[in-house]
Order: structure tokens, then sequence, then C-alpha cells
């Protein structure tokens, strides 16, 4: 198993664990085993928590508990597309409306 792990040094990591709403920011994540377990471990970036009171911190999760994550090239790249406005899809996408019409039907 622990051929396939990702690689994500260098990388910024968004990552929600089971259960939670918000994801965690981690900089320069690699794997570390603890204690019989597999935890993802780097350091929380600037930006990442409110007054920045946890930058520079170390940060770990175990690997057992993410739901979801999304790798960004950097801190920057996270920040500039958090700060872009979102694109949204047009009504008259195909998909969008045949999905509209499933919810519809779906709740008669």
């Amino acid at each position: 198993m622990r051929k396939h792990l990702p690689q994500f040094a260098g990388k910024v990591l968004s990552v929600v664990c089971a259960g939670e709403d918000t994801g965690q920011l981690i900089y320069n994540p690699l794997f570390q085993e603890q204690g019989g377990r597999l935890f993802v471990v780097g350091t929380v970036p600037k930006e990442a928590s409110r007054d920045n009171w946890m930058e520079g911190l170390t940060c770990a999760i175990a690997w057992e508990t993410v739901q979801d994550y999304v790798v960004f090239e950097s801190i920057d790249d996270y920040l500039g597309r958090l700060r872009s406005p979102r694109k949204r899809w047009p009504a008259s996408n195909k998909t969008v409306r045949l999905t509209q019409r499933l919810k519809v039907r779906n709740q008669v």
C-alpha cells in the first residue's frame, strides 16, 4: 500500500476529514507512520487560519480519516482560486437542464 501513496512534496493540500465541514490546509505534506497509523504531516501555511495564529505549526492528519482532498501548487495558487469570482454554469447548459428536470420529476 505504501508504494501507491500520492506524493505532495512542495504542494498545499486542503484536507477534509470524515464528519467535518471545513478543510485544513497543509504545506509540504509527507506521509509518516506514527503509533502504527499512517499520517499526512506538514506545516500550516500562512493565510490558513484566522489571524494566522497556527502559521508554521506542524499539522498531522490520520490518513484513514481523510474524506477528500484538493492539491494546490502553492499557497498563492490556493488564495488566487479562493478569491477569484466563481463561474456559474449557464442555465442553458444541457446537463444543467436535464438535472433540473430530474430533480423536479423526483419531487412529485
